[in-house]
């Protein structure tokens, strides 16, 4: 997430935290409502294990931490748990879910994807791919190029998304993948667009250590 922010994405408020006292201290400094999320790189479907908070009273902060860290656990008890992420609840019925991510091709280099994102990703495949980095006028194609953009532009009833913040957003994280070759992947789902802006709410990255000088 603060990769994101480095590079102008919008994100929500928060903290990953790896303590329940550390969880109410965080919680304490958010306006909004709080959504709280199991951190693991093993467990990536966080909500197939209820491994996802919303909307959690702040009297409630250090037994949901507990219980995040414990249906993990349950689910996989050799995971990998970096802690709970404590976040400022967006509120994703006034805006749109979509997908925005990058798979380092061998041959093309950087491939970008983007879609309808949230939990229907997968099941309605509607995507559009570009290799980056990308101009304005391509990224407006990937767009235009959905079956489900007029979901963008409003529909039943709704207001029509922040399109240019959503344009942008797009070209910074083109920049990022670009000029970062340590990244193998990195997928931004959700990212809500809403008629204000467009947010990063959570991501899943894959990284060369080596590229970065890490020892394997």
């Amino acid at each position: 997430m603060d990769l994101l922010e480095t590079y102008g994405i919008s994100i929500p408020k928060g903290e990953i935290v790896e303590d329940p006292e550390r969880a109410t201290e965080v919680a304490s400094n958010i306006e909004g409502k709080i959504v709280m999320k199991i951190v693991s790189p093993d467990i990536l479907h966080k909500s197939d294990i209820g491994g996802v908070k919303v909307n959690v009273a702040r009297d409630k902060i250090r037994e949901e931490y507990e219980d995040l860290i414990v249906r993990a656990r349950n689910y996989q008890p050799d995971a990998t748990i970096l802690g709970v992420q404590i976040q400022e609840m967006t509120d994703i019925d006034t805006g749109v879910e979509t997908i925005l991510g990058m798979n380092r091709d061998p041959q093309f280099g950087p491939v970008l994807m983007f879609g309808l994102g949230g939990i229907f990703v997968e099941v309605l495949e509607d995507v559009s791919f570009r290799i980056a980095p990308i101009s304005e006028s391509e990224v407006r194609e990937m767009i235009n190029d959905l079956k489900s953009s007029p979901l963008l532009r409003g529909a039943r009833g709704k207001k029509p998304v922040n399109i240019d913040s959503l344009v942008e957003t797009m070209q910074r994280f083109s920049q990022l993948v670009s000029d970062i070759p340590a990244v193998l992947e990195l997928d931004i789902n959700p990212l809500v667009v809403t008629p204000e802006e467009a947010k990063a709410i959570d991501l899943r990255l894959t990284v060369d250590e080596e590229r970065l000088g890490y020892e394997s």
